[in-house]
């Protein structure tokens, strides 16, 4: 069988997907042959995809699968239909989780929702002896015989963690050359329940636990293995590292377990500020984390509590106090706009940013996605303010309510659409992030800082003007001739920055391949 990810559509350059490997080796353990493609790490279009996944002669494919990657997925499926290709074709990741019958009306035989080493396991038996039925595997929604769709009810079990094989690494090669940080898994979901978020309600489709974890021996006896292969850079994919029972101790004895092995890893984890103390930090420090991304999301409390962060302001602003004091690079992600933002948020919001304007943030203007199976897209459901068209990634559309918050909206995107390229790849680096030495980062965190002052230097300026005497019905225009004046005065600027940017990629060896940003348009 050959296990395939398309490229996605997306303003990141390429990083290994883990799930492949962690399918690819439950699949091998069984007994059963397992070729990898991976089409983003390897560059591949979608005819390149397709004659791969044609060369190997597969009887199966199964496609991780994203809304982003959607498109390509169907269009690799079409070409190997062409080619008259014998093949039954299974979808499973977030996107055909949420989005399972879209899928299978564009052509996949299935679709695995949620979880998938079980579920991908039985449909490999049942395609080479019959059993178990399809309608028997669990997790599995699939076309009858009769042309019906038909969902097995049973959820696709949750494995325990430690009883998995480590990930298969076909792509090991690929990631080192690019530069890419090796991905590692220590725990699966999350305990929080913010509003935007799909990783609770995925980790609810297979029901049980939201969050489950590794050992620490288990997760460093990879560390070590993937060390002695060259890997020295390593990003720590869980959603969150540090949930409950995870604690001080526990990211002592991690430290402990590496010192002990001697080995020097250089990591970069996801964390909730709410999680965050001086004395944890300490501890992850040791361990080797230089660099977090962290959710702030905002700095207004009243936008926090819609979102249903566990974290406060205050919270928000000590963890970024800590995680500065102890020099760790900080991807602070930011939702500045939802439906019912309002001006007093959005000061709040430029004071926050501004006091830690140090952070790593791909421009000013962000919006909370309506994204299927979430809280918030739910809400906007039963208020009526949610519109039906989504767009190619799956978010739905929605209204602000405030009519004065709307110009500036319009224009804060405005403005990021216009620079949104220099945004991403002077952030890539940072925000992948790229395996880069101490010396290396500062060069790229410097270029993104002056990104960020022009920035907010705009956003002041859109503030005050909504904040003057302009009426509601004239402030849309005002604002559109304020931001042409503003995209004029800038374009030299942004020019030479971008100048400086492409310099620091070919002094670093890097390179940015990726495709425009597809999330402001």
């Amino acid at each position: 069988m050959v296990l395939a990810t398309p490229s996605p559509v997306t303003h990141r350059t390429a990083e290994e997907n883990l799930g492949l490997g962690y399918l690819a080796a439950f699949l091998r353990e069984a007994g059963h042959t397992v070729v990898v493609v991976d089409g983003w790490l390897e560059g591949l279009d979608v005819p390149q995809l397709a004659q791969r996944i044609l060369d190997a002669r597969p009887g199966m494919v199964g496609f991780a699968c994203y809304r982003s990657n959607m498109e390509r997925a169907m269009e690799t499926m079409r070409l190997l239909g062409e080619a008259g290709a014998d093949v039954f074709t299974v979808a499973g990741g977030y996107g055909p989780t949420f989005h399972t019958n879209d899928f299978l009306e564009a052509g996949f035989n299935a679709v695995v929702r949620g979880e998938g080493e079980v579920p991908l396991l039985r449909l490999a038996e049942h395609l080479r002896d019959g059993t178990p039925p399809l309608d028997q595997i669990p997790g599995l929604s699939h076309w009858s015989a009769e042309g019906v769709v038909r969902h097995s009810p049973a959820p696709a079990p949750k494995l325990a963690l430690d009883e998995l094989p480590h990930p298969s690494r076909d792509t090991l090669h690929l990631t080192l050359a690019r530069r890419s940080m090796v991905h590692v898994q220590t725990a699966r979901g999350c305990q929080a329940s913010c509003t935007f978020c799909s990783i609770v309600a995925f980790e609810r489709v297979g029901g049980g636990a939201t969050w489950r974890q590794r050992s620490i021996p288990d997760v460093v006896d990879e560390l070590e293995a993937l060390w002695r292969r060259g890997a020295t850079h390593f990003k720590v994919i869980d959603d969150s590292l540090l949930e409950p029972p995870r604690d001080l101790a526990w990211s002592t004895e991690l430290a402990d377990e590496i010192a002990r092995r001697g080995i020097r890893p250089r990591l970069r984890g996801s964390i909730r500020a709410d999680r965050v103390t001086d004395e944890v930090v300490a501890e992850l420090a040791r361990a080797g984390f230089f660099s977090f991304s962290c959710g702030i999301e905002n700095f207004a409390q009243s936008a926090l509590r819609r979102m249903a962060k566990r974290a406060d302001v205050q919270q928000n602003r000590r963890a970024l106090d800590i995680f500065r004091a102890h020099g760790i690079y900080v991807q602070a992600g930011h939702i500045l706009f939802d439906d019912r933002t309002t001006l007093e948020e959005l000061e709040e919001n430029y004071r926050g940013m501004r006091e830690y304007s140090w952070t790593i943030s791909k421009g000013i203007f962000t919006e909370m996605y309506a994204a299927a199976g979430t809280n918030f897209t739910r809400r906007l459901g039963k208020n009526g303010t949610l519109q039906v068209t989504q767009d190619m990634l799956g978010n739905t559309r929605y209204e602000l309510l405030d009519e004065r918050v709307r110009p500036l909206y319009q224009g804060l995107k405005q403005w990021h659409r216009a620079h949104s390229l220099i945004y991403d790849k002077a952030i890539d680096p940072l925000s992948a992030p790229k395996a880069l030495d101490a010396h290396e980062l500062a060069v790229m965190h410097r270029l993104a800082q002056e990104l960020r002052r022009v920035d907010l230097d705009f956003f002041r300026s859109l503030l005050d003007l909504a904040a003057g005497q302009c009426s509601t019905a004239a402030l849309g225009g005002a604002v559109q001739e304020l931001v042409r004046a503003e995209l004029a005065r800038t374009a030299d600027w942004y020019e030479r920055l971008h100048d400086q940017v492409i310099s620091a990629y070919d002094d670093l060896g890097l390179m940015y391949d990726a495709d425009a940003n597809p999330f402001v348009c």
